[in-house]
């Protein structure tokens, strides 16, 4: 944890030194994500599950037209799955993995035109919760757990960040992201959890947010 503590504060403590003489912008943002998991189980059916985002953000210029802004965002992520077996009269199940995040993303803005900015960046996630709701029924009978799944995920998720931002001129700001994790969310597979070891994040995410001056 002290590693990913020296992270953050490089990034949001060494900014100014990185802007020079360049206007530094603290700022809020706040969102929606639509994320799911990618993986190979072809058994399995999945879809998407909805979820906050929200954070502080920092704008650095560093020459003409070019920024780089660092974050720092609560993620809600994960996918909902489901499962039924045709050979087994009243089978099924329906799950939601949930996955929270504290995402650390850096992403460097080009400004294509006045206030358009097109952005790309990698992004560092760090795990704090994850756990399986379900509910199943195997012959008309019905069963509902909550399963922890923080003791087989790898804990860290590593990602690249692509998108459009806009800067309005009374301090407000939109983007708009779509998240691409290279790193597995699970160490292992397990069939009682549903869970694989291939599974990725993907996260399309809009945001609004506020830059104070």
């Amino acid at each position: 944890m002290k590693k990913y503590m020296l992270i953050i504060c490089t990034l949001f403590l060494g900014v100014p030194i990185m802007a020079q003489s360049q206007k530094v912008k603290l700022g809020v943002k706040a969102g929606l994500n639509i994320a799911s998991l990618n993986f190979d189980e072809s058994e399995l059916n999945s879809s998407s599950k909805t979820g906050f985002t929200g954070g502080i953000m920092v704008e650095v210029p560093i020459a003409k037209n070019f920024a780089l802004q660092p974050e720092l965002l609560y993620s809600q992520q994960g996918t909902k799955v489901s499962f039924s077996d045709s050979d087994v009269t009243n089978s099924n199940y329906d799950g939601t993995i949930k996955l929270n995040y504290l995402n650390i993303p850096v992403m460097l803005k080009y400004y294509v035109l006045e206030g358009l900015s097109i952005q790309a960046g990698p992004q560092v996630g760090i795990l704090l919760k994850a756990n399986n709701k379900y509910q199943d029924n195997f012959l008309g009978y019905e069963n509902h757990d909550n399963f922890n799944l923080k003791g087989y995920s790898s804990g860290v998720d590593t990602s690249l960040n692509f998108g459009l931002g806009y800067q309005f001129k009374d301090k407000f700001y939109a983007d708009a992201r779509y998240n691409i994790s290279y790193s597995n969310v699970f160490k292992e597979s397990d069939v009682n959890y549903f869970i694989n070891n291939d599974m990725k994040n993907r996260v399309f995410q809009i945001s609004i947010g506020y830059f104070f001056k």
